[in-house]
């Protein structure tokens, strides 16, 4: 039996898939089987795959003719693993050259079901830099070392902890014949985007044990390639995301619905409103205009009205407040009114199914605020301006060479204590 079943899962990677194999051709100190899953790739990402597994005996490829996504992928390559540990590699990263030496001794000695290791976050894209900082950061908190039972899934899955552990399913060593069992009970439906969060639901919920040695950074994660970092997407790839949060939310919900326990119903309600925040911020960032016009009735057809009332109410309530702490109102043109008038679109066709009466007052009540404050600050530029002419007025008259003025130098004349007196009563007059 191999120490580690070192488990890839391969779709459309060509351009990366041989140096993500190579970090793990090229571990030292122990033994380990490298089991490749290519999920029916449409370029040269098969025949790379075999030129690099060539008499390798520590391969085992897994050609699919059918696509079906990262999370049958995984599952495959788990029910044909005989690893005591496995570990999950995407095609477009890599391992550190010291995982196996140091991992391999620290997970034989402590014997957890899951090992949350580090990353050291690459960005690939010049305007990644920044979120690949802030990635690196969130995905290597250090929390508690050990965890048990049921104080485990709440460290993801709710905000108990500050800052909490992500879900993500490629920086833990799992042990072996735990995560065979786990994945057996898994759906194998076809998922989507964010299926680690629903793999390492049940993982969290099944595991007696649970550890973090985030300060070592076993994975080397390229921050940019795939569908990572902040790139626009089509209206047809958010539809896909959301439909697809959907039905994990659903496959959660009858995992939890098959217990009797009280802290995975609640976890379960939690990952929910965390769907819901996540397809808001992405309807957000990653849709241009058009496409969140065109795409927030399937958010509708999909979550219901009071989901996507929700995601623009919270929407346009941040934008608001950021122009309230900056001091400022919005223009005409800003997004904070084509949103609002996209949430009063929403009250016209759907308004005998809204029961968010109190969000809705609120969010009126900005554009009320922000014309009232828009009306007052054009009287008082207006009536700044009217002053500016008066006061130029009053000098044009009173210029030099005029009668009023030769009789003003005549009586105060210049550099005089009169002449000063007289033009600070005038000043303070003035003020």
């Amino acid at each position: 039996m191999p120490l580690f079943s070192f488990i890839v899962i391969a779709y459309n990677v060509s351009a990366y898939i041989e140096t993500c194999l190579d970090s793990l051709k090229k571990q030292k100190g122990a033994e380990y089987e490298i089991i490749v899953v290519n999920d029916a790739s449409t370029d040269d990402t098969l025949d790379t795959i075999y030129r690099c597994a060539a008499d390798d005996s520590r391969f085992h490829v897994i050609n699919k003719k059918t696509n079906g996504g990262a999370h049958l992928a995984r599952r495959d390559g788990v029910l044909s693993s005989s690893g005591r540990f496995i570990v999950f590699v995407d095609g477009d990263d890599e391992l550190s050259p010291s995982f196996c030496e140091l991992m391999g001794p620290y997970v034989v000695t402590h014997q957890s079901d899951i090992t949350r290791f580090g990353r050291r976050v690459i960005s690939t894209r010049f305007e990644n830099d920044a979120a690949a900082a802030s990635n690196e950061a969130m995905f290597n908190v250090a929390l508690p070392c050990t965890m048990e039972d049921g104080s485990i899934l709440p460290c993801i899955f709710s905000d108990e902890c500050v800052p909490r552990l992500t879900w993500s399913i490629i920086d833990v060593v799992l042990q072996g014949d735990f995560a065979r069992l786990c994945f057996q009970k898994m759906t194998s439906d076809h998922l989507g985007r964010m299926q680690d969060s629903y793999e390492m639901f049940v993982l969290c919920a099944c595991a007696r044990r649970f550890e973090t040695i985030t300060d070592f950074q076993g994975l080397h994660y390229n921050f940019g390639n795939g569908c990572s970092g902040n790139t626009e997407e089509t209206a047809q790839q958010f539809v896909a995301m959301q439909l697809s949060a959907k039905q994990l939310n659903n496959h959660i919900a009858e995992f939890a619905d098959s217990t009797d326990s009280v802290v995975i119903k609640q976890c379960a309600q939690w990952l929910e409103e965390e769907y819901v925040r996540i397809i808001g911020n992405d309807w957000v960032i990653r849709l241009n205009a058009e496409n969140q016009q065109a795409t927030i009735l399937n958010v509708v057809e999909t979550w219901g009205i009071d989901t996507a009332y929700r995601i623009l109410s919270d929407t346009l309530d941040a934008r608001a407040k950021w122009f309230i702490a900056q001091k400022q109102i919005p223009e005409q043109t800003d997004d904070f009114y084509r949103w609002l008038g996209m949430l009063t679109t929403l009250e016209n066709e759907y308004v005998q199914s809204l029961g968010l009466a109190e969000e809705r007052s609120r969010i009126h009540e900005y554009g009320r605020q922000f014309h009232d404050e828009k009306v007052r600050r054009e009287l008082e530029a207006k009536l700044e301006k009217e002053r500016e002419e008066l006061e130029k007025e009053s000098q044009r008259r009173f210029k030099k060479g005029t009668f009023m003025r030769k009789l003003s130098d005549a009586c105060l004349p210049e550099n005089s204590l009169r002449r000063d007196l007289a033009n600070v009563i005038v000043a303070h007059r003035r003020k």
